[in-house]
């Protein structure tokens, strides 16, 4: 008998496990179906067996099939024919003649000014471990080029936690239905790690409490039970205002403080008393009544379980609040059980053999020079000697970095040789000499390690790659070659890398993980029980005391202050002058409809943003007769950028909320709110300052 018509299209089917490899905490587990007549993916949904996942995807990934099948992508190898910038104009070549091209400008520039004039440039275009971290890495080390400090997005916070604990996480999102107390601290899960969401809201069904503290007014503040605002840049202050309410009423847990830290008790003899409830009032504009009841609250139970993003250190304390925050559930004890601070778990995750994936011995003892992504606009403008040639993969720098407008300075001068590797016709490409195409997510084979759960995923290939696109380890393969770089390791196969990288003798996480078991179900748990894992389990965390450092030795030794404290922003409300020109603090958060610049290419999601807003507090607005939907100008010294008022009830007064990284393109004089943002470095890690940004905002024509 013949198949029914519905059954004859099921044999035509396969199912594909894919993990999301962009930019957010969840990593999630994708299934995705092809038609294996056509090769073509027609559906992307939620694997129902990860337990993160649960079967749905973020409004950004929902619409993954557009992004894949997309009239703006690159699909071939191009090479600029006119002007460098906006409007730039492109002839197509082929792969040998872009590659020959590539490798004679670079070698030449390396034999006239060596390979320090060389600078790669990248960051989390994608989280795959392969495309992230992998081939590319390795092609710059036998190259000997600039190293890159990729500070831009989490670098303060990670400084703060090796101060601390090191790079090992202490809270778990799956526990949280257990917890009595939950405090979503400057994030925005909602928008920015929707998966966590069910989890808070198991435990708020469950009894607990769940407060966010933001100045912002979010997705996620109307789902909390109390919102609280702190003034941007003080979160320091409001931690440690919280120990000493808890210290005071005897309720820091001095067993766990003996047993596992170092400094508990200068903390308490010379710190905490400079935040008395007033003081911390002043600094913070919460309450002081506010204040106290919130940390009784927290320190009633150690079932407490505080989730703390990336945004938060984007300020020029960003380390001394990541820190102050992190030792809350040290103070408490809360880290001794399933209590603590979730803030990022990619530290831990990512733990493998860098020396051996990157390949370090091919610098062969050479120490090139460093540049700081953050400040690129000077690595362009003032470097002596100059930087001449600028390799792109995995990121759009002409949006992403602050003081956008001094980059693409740099960006266009005519004797930089450019090359940009992207899926998409970006800002940045219009910049290129050469511009190469790149794949996506569902094209290529990727180990993904979340860094807001403890999952692994594999990513595996779904369809053929679309054009003549590329994933970023066979690009620099195919150039390693053209260069004469003749390694074996130039040759090894993602199987092969993805075989080193799964080594639980290196990280404890991987044990019980297999290539073979991530093939079969996409997806395998992290070995977070493990007696080898750093941290609680072990009684040993990886800190040179081997203990949470309150106070913190090495700190002295780099002239930071070895014990937590509020820091005051060099640019940001506390410190403005009366008269300041400039009077408002600039949050550029993350949109709900993309991941940085990912997704922007989608026309569903940019119909979904409809067009850029500048949020404003009632307060504000009236003081400069601005409504909701009239076109404004936000601005400062450095730049100025545009967007639609959106008057914001609740929101913090002097705040302003523009969102992150849009396209400069889409926006009236071709820049971002980045364009507003100084080249100024973090108190810790060498991060940027996005959130220490004052400016003006007025009604333009």
């Amino acid at each position: 008998m013949e198949p029914a018509p519905q059954n004859r299209d099921a044999l035509h089917l396969k199912t594909v496990h894919v993990s999301c490899p962009h930019d957010c905490p969840d990593a999630c587990s994708m299934r995705v179906t092809v038609d294996t007549r056509s090769g073509r993916a027609i559906e992307v949904k939620g694997d129902p067996s990860h337990p993160v996942t649960r079967g749905y995807l973020c409004n950004k990934v929902n619409n993954y099939l557009d992004l894949v099948y997309n009239d703006r992508r690159v699909l071939y190898p191009h090479r600029r024919v006119g002007p460098k910038g906006p409007g730039a104009k492109w002839h197509r070549i082929s792969w040998d003649e872009a590659l020959d091209e590539i490798a004679a400008r670079l070698k030449g520039i390396i034999a006239e000014d060596g390979p320090e004039a060389v600078l790669p440039f990248s960051y989390s275009g994608t989280l795959g471990l392969l495309g992230f971290l992998g081939m590319g890495e390795r092609f710059f080390n036998r190259m000997g080029a600039c190293r890159l400090e990729r500070t831009i997005c989490t670098a303060a916070g990670a400084a703060a936690e090796m101060f601390t604990t090191g790079r090992v996480g202490d809270a778990n999102i799956e526990d949280l239905p257990g917890m009595e107390v939950v405090l979503l601290w400057g994030t925005n899960l909602v928008t920015t790690g929707v998966h966590a969401m069910p989890f808070v809201n198991e435990a708020r069904v469950n009894g607990a409490k769940v407060i966010a503290i933001d100045p912002r007014v979010t997705r996620t503040t109307a789902f909390a039970d109390w919102h609280i605002q702190p003034r941007p840049g003080t979160d320091a202050a409001l931690a440690l205002g919280m120990m000493k309410v808890i210290v005071d009423h005897g309720l820091h847990d001095v067993g766990f403080l003996e047993a596992h830290t170092v400094g508990w008790e200068r903390l308490i003899d010379e710190r905490l008393g400079d935040y008395t409830l007033d003081a911390v009032e002043r600094i913070t504009g919460v309450a002081a009544a506010d204040v106290e009841r919130l940390a009784l609250l927290y320190a009633s139970t150690k079932k407490s379980f505080i989730r703390v993003n990336w945004g938060i250190q984007r300020h020029d304390n960003g380390g001394s609040m990541t820190r102050a925050i992190k030792l809350l559930p040290a103070i408490t004890g809360a880290m001794a059980g399933k209590g603590g601070v979730c803030m990022s778990s990619g530290g831990e995750m990512r733990a493998i053999d860098m020396a051996k994936f990157q390949r370090t011995d091919l610098l062969a003892g050479r120490k090139p020079r460093t540049f700081n992504m953050i400040q690129l606009g000077k690595a362009l403008n003032e470097a002596q000697p100059p930087v001449r040639a600028l390799f792109v993969w995995n990121s759009d720098p002409a949006n992403c970095v602050p003081d956008t407008v001094d980059a693409r300075k740099g960006m266009a001068r005519d004797d930089l040789f450019t090359v940009v590797h992207d899926t998409f016709f970006t800002d940045s490409a219009d910049y290129a000499d050469i511009l190469l195409p790149a794949d996506t997510a569902l094209e290529r084979m990727d180990l993904l390690a979340a860094y807001g759960t403890y999952y692994f995923g594999l990513s595996q290939p779904a369809i053929e790659k679309l054009g003549e696109s590329l994933d970023n380890g066979e690009l620099f393969r195919r150039l390693a070659r053209k260069m004469g770089y003749d390694e074996p390791c130039f040759s090894e196969t993602d199987e092969e890398m993805l075989e080193a990288i799964i080594d639980p003798d290196f990280n404890p996480l991987f044990e019980g993980v297999t290539l073979e078991l991530l093939r079969e179900r996409g997806w395998a748990r992290a070995a977070v029980d493990s007696p080898r894992r750093k941290g609680v389990n072990s009684g040993k965390w990886p800190t040179p005391s081997g203990r949470i450092e309150i106070y913190s030795e090495t700190m002295e030794k780099r002239g930071l202050d070895p014990l937590p404290a509020h820091l005051p922003e060099a640019e940001g409300l506390a410190n403005r002058e009366a008269a300041s020109r400039y009077p408002l603090q600039v949050i550029s958060a993350a949109t709900h409809y993309f991941i940085g610049a990912s997704f922007q290419h989608v026309p569903r999601l940019q119909e979904m943003l409809s067009r850029p807003t500048i949020e404003i507090s009632p307060q504000d607005a009236s003081a400069r007769g601005i409504q909701s939907g009239d076109f404004c100008r936000l601005y400062n010294d450095r730049g100025e950028t545009f967007g639609y008022a959106h008057v914001v009830e609740g929101l913090l007064p002097g705040v302003i909320g523009a969102p992150k990284q849009l396209q400069g393109s889409h926006m009236k004089n071709g820049v971002n709110v980045n364009t507003l943002t100084s080249q100024r470095e973090a108190d810790m890690g060498h991060g940027p300052v996005f959130y220490s940004t004052l400016a003006e905002v007025e009604k333009s024509g």
